[in-house]
């Protein structure tokens, strides 16, 4: 499976695999018109393989009557209201760049679909199992194609001018909108990575090498069962009996997992009260503004 954005590559399953340093990742996104992901060591872990999907999922378009819901994930369906942010913020990026190049008469460059790209750090099976590891389209979402509607193809050049300008405006919208959250978020995230120190999530994830063992998987652990998802993606196969063994085999993970990141979130909106309300009382008005800006709308993933 081809990739056509290193960022997109970046983009993969395994845990190992992060957001950059975040404020960073931002200002990169804006010098090279991409969306702002890279592997690093760094805090929040993203999954999904997010090369052009077949397949599509039914959406839901309402958000929870709490909306740090959106940003602070404890579960694995909790996961696809963070994806909808993500995505949203994506999609403005999209249609901000084809508006500014429509205004220079130039054509947009090959880029991948908007895709929904889900969280290798709190993982949603139920989807995984369904589905597999791809990312799926956003609806609405722009195809990668020109302007005029033509197929796209390979650049033989970089982007010109024109198109390097908007491409650096679009990253410019979605970094903008992610700012109204993504300090919140970063710090969630640290704190749910700590969480994989505690012993019964070291001793949940050894039953996870056994379950892997027992269905005589190539892989001892998850990050060398995502580096065999990889190789199946990228020779063209199907990944989908893989993500059925992975929901199987990680599901004693996540059953011990849950009930600490629930009493951690309530912990947690405690001590960020400030954050959380500002975040709360904000960023609804936030998304519709997107919104009705760039004639797009929220969605989410349902399984």
């Amino acid at each position: 499976m081809s990739h056509p954005d290193p960022h997109v590559r970046a983009a993969r399953w395994p845990a190992r695999v992060l957001f950059l340093g975040l404020a960073l990742a931002a200002l990169s996104a804006c010098a090279s018109g991409q969306d702002g992901r890279s592997p690093s060591s760094a805090t929040a872990p993203v999954s999904g393989h997010s090369a052009p999907a077949a397949q599509r999922v039914a959406v839901t378009h309402a958000i929870p009557a709490d909306i740090t819901d959106l940003v602070l994930p404890v579960t694995g369906a909790d996961t696809r209201w963070a994806q909808g942010l993500d995505a949203l913020g994506r999609l403005a990026a999209d249609k901000a760049t084809r508006q500014c190049l429509a205004s220079h008469d130039a054509s947009m460059p090959p880029q991948p679909p908007v895709s929904f790209l889900r969280y290798s750090a709190v993982p949603d099976l139920d989807f995984i199992a369904r589905h597999g590891f791809n990312g799926v389209p956003v609806p609405d979402g722009a195809a990668a194609t020109p302007r005029d509607g033509s197929p796209a193809t390979a650049a033989p050049a970089g982007p010109d001018a024109a198109q390097r300008t908007c491409l650096t405006r679009g990253s410019a919208v979605g970094n903008d909108f992610r700012t109204s959250y993504l300090r919140l978020q970063t710090q969630w995230w640290q704190e749910v990575a700590s969480l994989n120190s505690a012993p019964e999530v070291r001793s949940a994830f050894g039953e996870f090498g056994r379950c892997l063992a027992g269905h005589r998987t190539p892989a001892k652990d998850e990050s060398a069962f995502f580096d065999l998802v990889d190789r199946r993606l990228q020779a063209g196969d199907t990944d989908r009996s893989l993500g059925a063994l992975y929901a199987t085999c990680m599901k004693p993970v996540e059953d011990t997992r849950e009930p600490l990141r629930e009493r951690l979130r309530d912990k947690f909106r405690k001590e960020h009260r400030g954050e959380v309300e500002k975040v709360r009382t904000t960023l609804t008005r936030t998304v519709r503004d997107l919104e009705r800006r760039y004639d797009i709308r929220i969605s989410f993933p349902a399984p």
